[in-house]
């Protein structure tokens, strides 16, 4: 187990952020679907070690490796500004799984328009469920403000389908 080095920052970028490989990496490590699966307790020990160690208590034992999987979890289950515990729906992580289970149920239930209405109307309410939960937390927002917004967007653009013309 190596040693953390001194002066280790854990809110440096692990990577090159200049350059399109080091933020590529960025992402995938923090849209790692395989974060999903992880339990509550782990994020909760990952958030309390993140924490820790940007106040310069790092455990004794603690490895590089352990803090930056640590980093991991904790920036991809907890909101970057508010620091709360985001819904696991709502988690960009959780965005490749959803969204191909969703897709391949629409896929799958085109055949009737209710089918396709219910369908579509599920994957809009999933799009503003990651919308609200990725959203800028340092600017507040009010409660009435996503009860309008959903109706606007969610139940309006499945009926336009039925109206398109669709060939055997």
């Amino acid at each position: 187990m190596a040693a953390v080095p001194l002066g280790f920052n854990i809110d440096a970028p692990r990577w090159d952020q200049s350059t399109f490989v080091g933020r590529l990496k960025h992402f995938l490590n923090i849209t790692d679907p395989r974060t999903v699966l992880v339990p509550e307790e782990e994020l909760d020990r990952a958030k309390a070690l993140v924490e820790g160690c940007r106040a310069g208590l790092v455990p004794p034992g603690s490895s590089q490796e352990q803090l930056l999987y640590a980093k991991k979890l904790y920036d991809s289950a907890f909101h970057p500004d508010s620091g709360e515990k985001m819904n696991l729906i709502g988690r960009m992580s959780f965005q490749v799984p959803g969204g191909m289970a969703l897709t391949g149920c629409m896929l799958q239930f085109y055949r009737t328009v209710p089918a396709v209405v219910f369908w579509q109307w599920v994957n809009q309410s999933f799009n503003a469920i990651v919308n609200y939960t990725n959203r800028n937390a340092a600017s507040p927002i009010s409660l009435s403000e996503p009860p309008p917004c959903w109706p606007a967007g969610s139940p309006s653009r499945p009926w336009l389908l039925p109206t398109v013309s669709i060939s055997p």
